[in-house]
């Protein structure tokens, strides 16, 4: 993802446009949209509601963000399992917020494409009852760094893992037509 969207321009730009979220923020509610589901373009109104009261967002940061979701839906799309979250490559403690971001306006952007979400048996409830949890994690700034580093990279990695289970769950899969 880093490599696609530059995620310190990208957060600059929301910054200069007074968007009130972070690059990492706004990955999660997208991908939390399109892993529930999301077909079609009404995806436009759910984040200029959630960054702009419902207005326009204005150019080029309308196209960032569109460019955004499409290479997160091809991502998600994708065989290779290469989706990834877009989070800060600054300090730990600034990449664990972001995460604690990314995983709040996931559920919030899933949430409003699946209103049952929190009714779900299965792997799929398991995995949402799990980022519930995530999102109340704490640290303290005195814990080994080492430690707090390799937590992070596996709860990064849960959730990575949980956000394409949620895509699986809730997207059709592309059928070829039968050729008789």
């Amino acid at each position: 993802m880093s490599d696609a969207i530059n995620y310190d321009e990208f957060n600059r730009q929301l910054i200069q446009n007074k968007i009130g979220i972070t690059a990492a923020e706004l990955h999660g509610f997208l991908s939390g949209i399109l892993a529930g589901g999301n077909h079609d373009e009404s995806w436009h109104p759910l984040v200029s509601d959630m960054l702009n009261n419902g207005q326009a967002i204005v150019e080029p940061l309308a196209e960032q963000i569109k460019r955004l979701y499409l290479l997160t839906k091809q991502q998600f799309s994708n065989d290779d399992f290469e989706f990834e979250l877009l989070l800060s490559h600054h300090d730990l403690f600034t990449q664990i917020d972001d995460l604690v971001g990314w995983v709040n306006h996931f559920l919030l952007g899933i949430g409003l494409v699946q209103p049952k979400i929190n009714r779900l048996k299965g792997d799929v409830g398991e995995a949402i009852y799990d980022l519930r949890q995530i999102v109340k994690l704490g640290y303290d700034e005195s814990e080994d760094q080492k430690e707090l580093g390799f937590a992070f990279e596996e709860i990064k990695e849960y959730v990575r893992i949980t956000a394409m289970l949620c895509f699986d769950e809730f997207n059709e899969p592309d059928i070829a037509p039968t050729i008789h």
